[in-house]
């Protein structure tokens, strides 16, 4: 009995050319030009810092996906895409190149069923026109990341955690109309968190908190902050104050709450706690990280 095959269309590459990902980083560009965007308008839209915007336009940079899709969005372009490119580029062309390849194969049973026979295998058709191009990585990365039904989701390996304005308050971060000032993202190592369960959000120190942490911490450090973590001096707390947000170490006094002073500094300043009201209602959080300039 004769061999049979299967013969499948040329997967010879056109001469000169070479694997790589379509540049999103130029339809980026191309887009804001199309908006009249500057950079810093695309970074106020997007909720990003102006420097982080020039990063990932100049590919130094790949964001996470939920930035990614904030910058889809404020370009008003395809979020799902931009999800899709930055788990694709995360992959790098050959990956990609090769899942694809073997996603191709699936789609064809005759294929399915000559590779399970043992005989002689064609070369894969070569199905990724340029008008396909988008869908198809789209596609492919999209069920790279997505567990099957009853299967263990993994946790990612790296935390987005946002960081705030001065003064910018944390009560309304988990809902995407409330306008808070996120200036940048730390991508900081999901191990460090391990304990934590509250929000977590960070702050840049600025000098006028300094009355408060002179010696603790300095202009330009960063500090991540927990939601309902427990108060205390031995911690630097995220205070609501009269007269706005502030960063400092505090001391339960009875119905007060002393925020003691920096290091060179005089004097406690003293907050009263209303009839109604206990510590957790003054302190937001409580600091889980401090990052030295």
């Amino acid at each position: 009995m004769s061999k049979q095959t299967v013969k499948g269309p040329d997967h010879t590459p056109h001469a000169g050319s070479s694997s790589r990902l379509p540049d999103l980083t130029a339809r980026m560009r191309a887009r804001r030009a199309q908006l009249g965007l500057t950079g810093a308008d695309l970074a106020q839209r997007a909720g990003i810092s102006a420097s982080y915007v020039s990063l990932i336009e100049n590919g130094a940079k790949v964001p996470d996906e939920d930035v990614a899709a904030e910058l889809a969005r404020a370009l008003d372009d395809d979020p799902d895409l931009y999800r899709a490119w930055v788990r694709a580029a995360r992959l790098g062309p050959r990956k990609l190149d090769l899942l694809s390849r073997l996603e191709a194969a699936s789609r064809a049973p005759a294929y399915l069923s000559l590779v399970e026979s043992g005989q002689e295998l064609p070369k894969l058709a070569d199905s990724d026109s340029t008008g396909e191009l988008a869908s198809r990585i789209r596609e492919v990365a999209t069920r790279l990341t997505s567990p099957s039904p009853g299967a263990r989701r993994e946790t990612p390996p790296v935390l987005s955690i946002p960081l705030l304005a001065p003064g910018a308050d944390p009560k309304h971060l988990d809902r995407a109309d409330a306008g808070v000032a996120v200036i940048d993202r730390l991508l900081l190592d999901r191990r460090f968190f391990a304990a934590t369960s509250g929000a977590l959000f960070a702050y840049e120190v600025t000098e006028r908190d300094m009355a408060h942490l002179r010696g603790v911490a300095q202009p330009g450090d960063r500090i991540v902050f927990e939601s309902g973590a427990a108060a205390g001096p031995d911690r630097i707390c995220l205070v609501r104050h009269p007269a706005g947000l502030r960063l400092a170490r505090v001391l339960a006094s009875g119905r007060s709450l002393l925020l003691l002073p920096g290091e060179g500094e005089s004097g406690f300043e003293s907050l009263e706690l209303g009839d109604d009201q206990d510590v957790a209602d003054r302190v937001v959080a409580s600091h889980v990280l401090l990052i030295r300039r």
